[in-house]
């Protein structure tokens, strides 16, 4: 009866997330991308299990040799280019019926190119974050920050340009995790030019995503928890 009790509990408080997190981007109603269909039909037939550890997120997580990078079989790359944290949300069941070990979220940035605010940005992490501890509480979930960005390469200027949105999108992550008791993963710090706020120019050519030096650094900075 008590697990009844709380199961109905967590249903009933994602339900309400889901209704608080009223996210207004033009991707919603699942009117993504045809990459995103293509690659998460794919994810669908892929199976999962409670040795993997799953890495969840849009262009910057799909452009990563995980399992090279941090030598280990058992990562598997669930990140879908364009993606954005509605579109997380919709293919989350695939991953989380596996029971996977861990799974490290980076999410945010293309929901900022579409002028979601930070809070929404937020409240739908939140929303994510509840659905994967509600239906596999034995899960560790790592939440990673939004990467800088750098305006000055004059590409993805919908991004770029929105280095103010970022920390604020961190601070609010920052403050979810500690609400929650979830692990927050301050990449940010990592990637900017020392002194600044801006995606350092050795790590990316387009001042969004990463080249090999800023994957390499985002691997410094992650591995402890991948191997905790």
């Amino acid at each position: 009866m008590k697990t009844n009790f709380k199961s109905i509990i967590m249903i009933a408080a994602t339900i309400l997330i889901s209704q608080i997190c009223n996210i207004q981007v033009k991707a919603q109603n699942k009117q993504y991308h045809t990459l995103y269909y293509q690659r998460a039909s794919l994810f669908e037939n892929l199976p999962i299990d409670n040795n993997d550890i799953i890495f969840l997120g849009n262009s910057i997580t799909h452009f990563g040799e995980w399992h090279e990078l941090l030598n280990n079989p058992n990562i598997k790359n669930r990140g879908i280019s364009g993606d954005i944290a509605q579109g997380v949300f919709d293919r989350l069941d695939p991953i989380i019926e596996g029971k996977p070990a861990k799974i490290f979220l980076l999410i945010g940035i293309n929901d900022v190119s579409h002028d979601v605010t930070a809070d929404s940005i937020v409240c739908a992490v939140k929303r994510i974050s509840s659905k994967i501890r509600s239906e596999s509480p034995e899960t560790k979930l790592y939440i990673q920050s939004v990467f800088p960005v750098n305006p000055s390469f004059k590409m993805f200027q919908k991004a770029t340009t929105q280095g103010d949105v970022v920390k604020e999108i961190n601070t609010g992550l920052e403050k979810l995790c500690k609400d929650l008791s979830i692990k927050y993963i301050d990449v940010f710090s990592s990637l900017v030019s020392p002194g600044e706020a801006f995606l350092n120019p050795e790590y990316t050519n387009d001042g969004l995503h990463l080249m090999g030096k800023g994957y390499i650094k985002w691997v410094e900075t992650i591995k402890k928890f991948v191997e905790e």
